[in-house]
């Protein structure tokens, strides 16, 4: 049985500290890691150390759940995402990542799949390096906001009160405010806060317009409404990703019309 050294720290989906950099592990070891779900195990094809690659089950089952069969167009924005949440871990907002895989069962899922179809937009219309990473981290945390709103009212299976659609309504600032103190660029930031402004005004929390509104948010709101409309929950069956872009496209002048176009385009 082949013995090998871990070269970096190996952390379950919820930050847990599973394994430490350095310690020896067996076939048997791995095999039992990977059938966890969370990561996976890769070795490198030139030497026989072990290469920790974390690989979120939420991230790996993105194209699985929302029925896309073409993998290509997953492995970038996937890779990205991947190392957006390995190397968070060592970030101030990390506390954040724990909290959303931790707070309501979907949360975490839907902040991953949202990061993901961000990311296929933003590949698409050829942002650079630093812009992938700031879209994919801004869309990721996106809804932090709402580990502040009561579950009761995240969880709730019906349609909301006046007084509950105000809870919701805060979780921009409230994400915003959260955030704030940890030096994020403005690029993430400004997803934070305007996630859910509309392009006619008719958006909270500042009832922004056009270009009021960072280019990164209008790609987030659309993947963000994409996701929801896509993902099953208690009260209802979700919707296949194509229908969804035909769906904001009829909604008036709420969405960017060319960003749900690149979408089109990439599911083609």
């Amino acid at each position: 049985m082949s013995i090998h050294i871990l070269e970096e720290d190996v952390y379950g989906r919820n930050g847990t500290l599973l394994l430490s950099k350095g310690q020896k592990v067996t076939d048997d070891t791995i095999a039992k890691l990977k059938r966890h779900g969370s990561y996976t195990l890769e070795k490198p094809n030139n030497c026989n150390a072990t290469h920790n690659i974390v690989s979120d089950k939420a991230v790996q089952t993105f194209g699985e759940r929302k029925n896309i069969r073409n993998n290509r167009i997953l492995e970038h924005p996937n890779k990205i995402l991947n190392t957006i949440i390995f190397e968070s871990k060592a970030k101030p907002w990390w506390i954040y990542v724990n909290a959303l895989a931790n707070y309501v069962d979907w949360l975490y899922t839907h902040s991953i799949d949202v990061a993901i179809i961000s990311l296929m937009i933003a590949m698409e219309l050829e942002f650079n390096d630093d812009e992938l990473w700031d879209i994919g981290l801004g869309a990721f945390l996106h809804d932090i906001g709402k580990l502040l709103v009561p579950k009761n009212i995240i969880q709730k299976p019906g349609p909301l009160t006046d007084i509950e659609k105000v809870y919701i309504r805060q979780h921009c600032e409230l994400g915003m405010s959260s955030i704030e103190p940890l030096c994020l660029p403005k690029e993430c930031t400004d997803i934070i806060l305007q996630h859910h402004e509309r392009l006619d005004g008719s958006g909270y929390p500042k009832g922004l317009k056009g270009d009021e509104i960072c280019r990164n948010a209008k790609i987030v709101m659309v993947a963000d409404s994409v996701d929801a409309i896509t993902s099953g929950r208690p009260y209802r069956q979700g919707r296949e990703i194509d229908e969804a872009g035909k769906m904001l496209k009829s909604d008036g002048e709420k969405y960017s019309l060319e960003i749900i176009s690149v979408l089109e385009k990439i599911l083609e």
